[in-house]
């Protein structure tokens, strides 16, 4: 039975998953499970509207910038980890010299660089203060992610969910995280279950080619390849789970996202112009695990390769594989999306300082345009750079966009109530 009592007092209910790759520790969080197994336990300083994008308090009362170096924020003088010690801004400045130490893990951890330009974190009574060597744009939205949620020296949280040996506690309700085709929650949908659903921000579902490697290296090649795909045929395929075709790099959702409808129309003529009679076999790797269209809309897509003359051969395989030729760069493409609210996701992504998805061997205006986004204090100019920054990435054939994510997460009705996806598409249980 669901949600069964144990000894008549504890409730015990089960988180199906399709696999296993946990992950608890929130500054490495990075596929799904894990990350959402780390939302139910860890607070951030801040907190997103995932229907309107405002930012709300949370561990946090308040925040101001005294200038756009400087940034303020007022903790909650209430709460505690799940040990009892208290909440404090030593505390919070803490679990950000933490975090920054973090700065030689591979893959590069997403905590690490939402931390851009950081200087040091300094404490007044109840004032966080933050100071930077230079603006960072980005930041108060970063404050509100998983990645950067505060942590005691002890690895605990301020959630109302603590971790235990068997999974997470809440009083007398227990929550295990298992792999699993079934539960009283599932990130998917199930009949009879009520749902909670959300149209993920962030960089679409695509096709990153590797531009270090044979003619994926020439920018008519990725710029082909891309025109090639007449992505309105793929709707279709979507349909079920929800999930549209792209119309940029980023999705709609997202902060300043641009619709690069034009730039993606399906042109075949120009396509065998830029190809000059080349008949290029290509493969791409991903892992379908999480997701309900992975493998259908990859054989979509090399079908209609095929129809010109492009062989795209489609490599599923399991996670070690996959972060061992993701970290080698053994890949033409590699097929996957990367959900957050702000711009700045494109470069964690892109920028070759950073996890450098394309392998570009050095900087170049692309690099330039991602860090000029992020220093940029004026929303209007940064809208325009942002913007410019996608149709580069989209016209250079960088990323190959094919449709935008909507993540369900489903759960029983008559043992939980409340459940919602907050903006980075996690699941809050209540």
């Amino acid at each position: 039975m669901p949600g069964n009592p144990i000894g008549g007092c504890a409730m015990t209910l089960t988180y199906g998953w399709p696999t296993d790759q946990l992950t608890t520790d929130p500054r490495l969080a990075y596929n799904s499970i894990s990350k959402t197994f780390c939302r139910q336990v860890y607070e951030s300083l801040l907190d997103v509207d995932p229907g309107s994008g405002e930012l709300l308090p949370w561990l946090a009362t308040s925040w101001r910038y005294r200038d756009q170096l400087t940034l303020d924020l007022e903790i909650r003088a209430d709460r505690a980890f799940s040990d009892g010690t208290p909440l404090t801004p030593t505390a919070v400045a803490q679990s950000f010299t933490e975090i920054r130490a973090l700065e030689r893990v591979s893959p590069l951890p997403a905590a690490v660089t939402m931390l851009t330009g950081l200087d040091r974190v300094d404490t007044d009574g109840d004032t966080v203060t933050f100071r930077f060597t230079r603006h960072n744009a980005a930041f108060l939205r970063s404050l509100a992610s998983v990645n950067l949620a505060i942590t005691s020296r002890a690895g605990l949280g301020t959630g109302r969910w603590a971790r235990t040996a068997e999974g997470l506690r809440d009083g007398a309700r227990r929550l295990i995280f298992q792999k699993s085709v079934s539960g009283d929650l599932y990130p998917g949908p199930v009949d009879g279950f009520a749902a909670a659903a959300l149209d993920n921000p962030g960089i679409s579902y695509g096709l990153c080619p590797n531009a270090s490697r044979g003619l994926l290296a020439d920018p008519r090649i990725r710029r082909a390849l891309s025109l090639l795909i007449d992505r309105p045929r793929l709707q279709p395929l979507l349909d079920p789970s929800g999930y549209s075709v792209a119309t940029s790099v980023l999705t709609p959702p997202t902060l300043d996202y641009r619709d690069c409808t034009a730039e993606l129309t399906y042109d075949p003529a120009t396509a065998h112009r830029l190809l000059d009679g080349r008949r290029p076999r290509f493969e791409v790797v991903f892992n379908s695990t999480f997701s309900p269209v992975d493998t259908a809309v990859l054989n979509a897509v090399a079908a209609q390769w095929a129809d010109h003359g492009v062989e795209l051969a489609l490599c599923d395989v399991d996670f070690p594989e996959l972060r061992r030729r993701q970290e080698s760069g053994d890949y033409d493409f590699r097929f996957f999306y990367f959900t957050g609210s702000d711009p700045d996701v494109l470069r964690y992504q892109f920028a070759v300082t950073q996890r450098n998805m394309n392998r570009r061997t050095e900087p170049d205006e692309l690099d330039t345009l991602l860090d000029a986004q992020l220093t940029c204090a004026d929303p209007a100019a940064r809208r325009e750079l942002v913007h410019d920054t996608q149709r580069r990435i989209v016209g250079d054939g960088l990323w190959l966009p094919l449709c935008n994510v909507h993540t369900v997460t489903s759960y029983r009705p008559d043992v939980l109530s409340g459940v919602y996806l907050d903006a980075e598409a996690l699941a809050r249980i209540p």
